[in-house]
């Protein structure tokens, strides 16, 4: 299985800070970018044996009120991770695939 990696920006409680998420065999990371990796960047990692979730959250409303829809990964404590990406669906379906040893 291969590593894949979609630009992204992981939702916090203080605004959105802009990186990348990566899948990876093992585990689900986000590596902040640019000045936010300097400034406000908080690496996430996580086993993917912690993930008890991945699927598609409403978003706040984006640009011209339409709502923007979030990754949103449930994690076994129950808390949840949100991010935004291109196409939340494909990377939720490929973090369920490769947590069944499909993807």
């Amino acid at each position: 299985m291969s590593d894949l990696s979609w630009p992204a920006a992981r939702y916090l409680g203080r605004g959105a800070v802009r990186g990348h998420l990566e899948l990876t065999d093992t585990h689900v990371r986000f590596r902040p970018a640019g000045v936010a990796a300097k400034v406000q960047g908080t690496p996430f990692s996580v086993q993917l044996k912690h993930v008890v979730g991945a699927g598609v959250s409403d978003g706040a409303p984006g640009l011209l009120r339409r709502r923007r829809d979030r990754l949103c990964i449930t994690l076994g404590d129950g808390s949840e991770q949100l991010f935004d990406v291109s196409r939340p669906d494909q990377v939720a379906e490929s973090i369920r695939e490769r947590q069944a040893g499909r993807g």
